[in-house]
């Protein structure tokens, strides 16, 4: 869109920009799949402008942008052209990944030994604090019950991974030194610490948002223990299927890496496998993972295909001369991995980024 006029062009060219039709307008703006190529339109004039705010506030009659790859230091690359953009950071803090569009910071230095809070990078003054301390993990009994929760607190945990369920109510993967992982939820600016318990079902609350959250039931529907050389992805499909994307490392090198779909039988407690994904593609990461629809994208993207990075893969189990790609496009159809195109470059070694969706 670099031939496009700027603020200083001529107003009877932007005259003629705003003459277009209003259907090709609108042709065009479906056909853009990057988020600043988007920005970009609306500052042509005032009648596409008016184009992209009808389309804001009808969310679900425009697709979303494609995704960009987060680098963890301000630096975010787009999908399909790879064009750069950066954010300015706070000063002490480090970024840990992300859900959607919403980024997770740790503060250095401070009390409690770690402090985390969400950002919207994309929106001025979105932050979203969040709790320093966490009551003890409560664990699941051999019959499917659960102990009594502690009253103890607990600051020695760091976030591996957030999950943004609605507006005020957060879900994260809290990992323990010396103890298992656990599933926790709070209520952001609102609860002082991380509500624990694994394989949380049901979270109740008094329906005014000013309360901190309860785990009114934990259950464990879905038994099942991956091999050491399987890496797992929890995905929520396009028409709200839960899904597992296994990713398969073979303990020979010889051997071709693989990844195989489940889908959740939940009434039959067990996973079914997944042969087509058809229409979908999914982007999985060890941070956030997330199903979108290929055809609404303008043809930049392709069903059946899943789009994977993680940036510990290669060194954990294949150690510093592992020559398989931590990141990548998986063909389902085909079972082969490509590397993932950004333009004129391509991303196939060790990534070290996950996926944020503006």
């Amino acid at each position: 869109m670099g031939g496009w006029p700027s603020k200083a062009t001529p107003a009877s060219s932007a005259s003629g920009w705003s003459s277009l039709l209003p259907e090709l307008s609108d042709l065009i703006l479906r056909s853009l799949p990057s988020l600043a190529d988007r920005v970009r339109f609306a500052s042509v004039c005032r009648h596409w402008r008016h184009a992209v705010k009808h389309y804001s506030l009808q969310a679900a009659s425009l697709p979303r942008a494609l995704p960009w790859l987060n680098f963890r230091s301000g630096r975010f690359r787009s999908l399909p052209d790879g064009e750069l953009h950066s954010f300015r950071f706070r000063k002490y803090t480090l970024c840990f990944g992300c859900f959607d569009n919403w980024l997770l910071f740790e503060e250095a230095g401070c009390r409690p030994s770690r402090r985390y809070y969400l950002q919207n990078p994309l929106i001025t003054g979105a932050t979203k604090r969040l709790p320093g301390y966490c009551m003890e993990p409560v664990h699941l009994n051999p019959d499917g019950s659960h102990g009594t929760s502690s009253s103890s607190r607990s600051t020695e945990f760091y976030i591996s991974k957030v999950i943004m369920c609605s507006r005020d109510l957060v879900v994260a993967k809290l990992n323990y030194q010396h103890r298992p992982d656990a599933v926790v939820c709070c209520r952001p600016g609102m609860s002082s610490t991380w509500l624990t318990g694994l394989f949380v079902n049901e979270v109740s609350s008094n329906g005014t948002g000013t309360e901190e959250p309860r785990v009114s039931r934990m259950e464990q529907v879905i038994q099942g223990t991956p091999n050491s050389a399987t890496r797992c992805y929890l995905v929520i499909s396009r028409t709200s299927k839960l899904l597992l994307v296994r990713w398969i490392i073979p303990q020979d090198s010889t051997q071709e890496m693989t990844m195989k779909v489940l889908e959740a039988d939940l009434k039959m407690s067990r996973w079914l496998e997944v042969e087509s994904l058809g229409d979908q593609v999914l982007f999985i990461s060890s941070y956030c993972s997330k199903a979108v629809t290929a055809s609404s994208h303008g043809g930049y993207l392709q069903g059946n295909q899943i789009y994977f990075l993680d940036d510990g893969l290669v060194h954990w189990f294949l150690g510093p001369c592992g020559n398989r790609q931590a990141c990548g496009v998986f063909h389902m159809s085909s079972n082969t991995i490509h590397p993932i195109s950004l333009g004129e470059e391509h991303l196939s070694t060790q990534s070290k980024a996950s996926w944020f969706f503006p």
